[in-house]
């Protein structure tokens, strides 16, 4: 053990350039060069402090160098040298504090509960990392997800917990921003790699977590879910307000209501640590859940669900309503029509299906409404409050 508590084998492992990002978000300014040696500087209560960065791991006295290092660290910063260094060890990972808060004592938490809590989170990683491969934002995200999406879960891990109500904290590990010997090593602002894909997924997900805070504060004030859905373009999907909700307390497998009662279900928050190895996209770092919101995003997740498209669906019906503005131009046709299967078979109750078509179409569908014709369409089904439309069309053929 070491003069600051921390195990030498610990202290080895910690990088000189970890440990650069970390004095550079502190504030801590790069000096001159002393041997093996990096001098780094900070003004603060008035004071000029100094501290030496070891840059060769392979020194004999590294261990005891960093040592020193971390406890001129503790005494500036008014921190143990114990939680020092374990920012430290952070440097290459983006990390976020799920704090949840049952009705149970500190530090403690359901077992039911936190077996969502866990789960919940990992849904998390997957939903913003789906929207970040996916070339469209989505209202529910595929059942089979992409394999970048599976690969970047499977790389992520539950840290330790911390002190609290009960808290998770998840873990993103970021590659090396550069190689040791950069160039740009003496130039900050131009040692800086493209933005690798983990901490876009990190991004990603403070964006969205953020615009269904405000979603769900906003479709508690006026009951309505809309919100929801104009927040799909920041990320927001069904699959990440089921997760938000999971953390909770509240699981879409049992969300039956008894008497007309929500399931209570509990506040939580969110707080986003960025590792310094990359500019810092947010000063803002927390989202704050208080326990009324989690129906609601549960809710706003149903509402989701209800409104994304069957894709890739054949219609066939016959024209019975027909507008359009002018004489010529496209315009709205209503079809009253059935699904049709693979093989033909048309399947379900007639329903009444709304199109928007182009001129040349909407002059066909004229034509068959007046010949008594059906059409056979192809597109993505969506319900619109208490009328089916069928969109992103594929193909419009007269029978």
């Amino acid at each position: 053990m070491t003069a600051v508590g921390v195990p030498e084998h610990e202290l080895e492992r910690l990088r000189p350039r970890d440990v650069a990002h970390y004095l550079r978000s502190r504030g801590w300014k790069q000096g001159s060069r002393i041997r093996y040696s990096r001098r780094w500087e900070l003004e603060w209560g008035g004071q000029h402090h100094r501290v030496l960065l070891p840059l060769d791991s392979e020194l004999a006295d590294y261990a005891d160098r960093m040592a020193d290092l971390i406890g001129a660290l503790s005494v500036t910063e008014g921190r143990p040298a114990s939680v020092v260094h374990q920012d430290l060890t952070l440097t290459g990972l983006d990390v976020q504090y799920i704090r949840t808060m049952p009705g149970t004592p500190s530090g403690t938490i359901p077992v039911q509960d936190g077996v969502l809590a866990v789960t919940s989170a990992r849904d998390l990683l997957m939903a913003a990392a789906c929207d970040t491969v996916a070339e469209e934002h989505r209202l529910v995200q595929p059942r089979r997800k992409p394999q970048r999406a599976k690969d970047f879960v499977e790389s992520a891990r539950f840290g330790p917990s911390a002190p609290g109500s009960y808290i998770f904290t998840v873990q993103v590990p970021l590659p090396e921003a550069t190689s040791e010997g950069s160039l740009f090593e003496d130039v900050p602002e131009l040692d800086v790699a493209p933005e690798p894909f983990a901490r876009r997924v990190s991004r990603r997900m403070y964006e969205a977590v953020t615009a269904a805070r405000t979603a769900a504060e906003q479709a508690a004030l006026a009951d309505d879910s809309a919100p929801f859905s104009a927040g799909v373009e920041q990320g927001i999907s069904a699959d990440l307000c089921e997760a938000l909700a999971g953390i909770g307390g509240q699981d879409s497998r049992n969300s039956q209501q008894g008497n007309g009662n929500r399931p209570p279900g509990h506040g939580f928050s969110l707080d986003f640590a960025w590792s310094p190895r990359w500019p810092v996209p947010y000063e803002k770092s927390v989202a704050e859940f208080p326990q009324r919101l989690v129906p609601v995003l549960r809710e706003g997740a149903q509402d989701l669900r209800r409104q994304e498209p069957d894709r890739g669906v054949t219609i066939v019906g016959r024209p019975t309503k027909l507008k359009r503005v002018a004489d010529f131009g496209p315009g709205e046709v209503t079809v009253e029509g059935r699904l049709m299967q693979e093989n033909g078979d048309l399947v379900g109750q007639q329903r009444q299906i709304h199109l928007h078509l182009t001129e040349e179409n909407y002059d066909r569908a004229t034509d068959a409404h007046r010949a008594r014709r059906d059409l056979k369409i192809e597109g993505d089904l969506t319900r619109r409050g208490n009328f089916h439309e069928l969109i992103n069309l594929t193909g419009f053929d007269v029978l």
